[in-house]
């Protein structure tokens, strides 16, 4: 029983040392606009991708007049960033009605969107990682 106590004081300091250093901040979407939208990042444009998004795809839904952090994977931003072409984020806003007629692969194929941001970490945190979207 001593043994198990001296092993766990000693394991306990050291797995704990190894954790994964998270990042806690997301991109958050207020939809001010009467449709509903979908709104994703990316690190290239819609018609350079080799096809959809390997992470979870499709995206939220955000409904009209609702304020969701659409967050499909939590990277390190600054390491995510310096992936991305320009080292600028992509962040893509679709209305709903678009993917009902087009499909997600034609959109990507054709690099059909609504409004489309090109972001650097210092415009995401002049913006309080928030992006407000009001239908133009």
């Amino acid at each position: 029983m001593k043994n198990l106590k001296l092993y766990s004081i000693i394991l306990l300091p050291l797995l704990t040392s190894c954790m994964d250093v998270s990042d806690s901040r997301c991109i958050a979407t207020s939809n001010k606009s009467k449709n509903s939208i979908y709104c994703f990042y990316l690190e290239h444009e819609l018609n350079k991708m080799d096809g959809l998004p390997k992470y979870s795809f499709p995206p939220h839904e955000t409904k009209d007049n609702e304020d969701d952090c659409n967050l499909i994977i939590k990277p390190r931003w600054e390491e995510y960033i310096k992936t991305c072409d320009n080292q600028k984020i992509r962040y893509y806003i679709i209305k709903k009605d678009s993917v009902d007629k087009y499909g997600w692969e034609t959109i990507f194929r054709k690099n059909i969107y609504n409004k489309k941001y090109l972001f650097k970490i210092e415009d995401l945190d002049s913006l309080n990682w928030t992006i407000t979207y009001d239908g133009d």
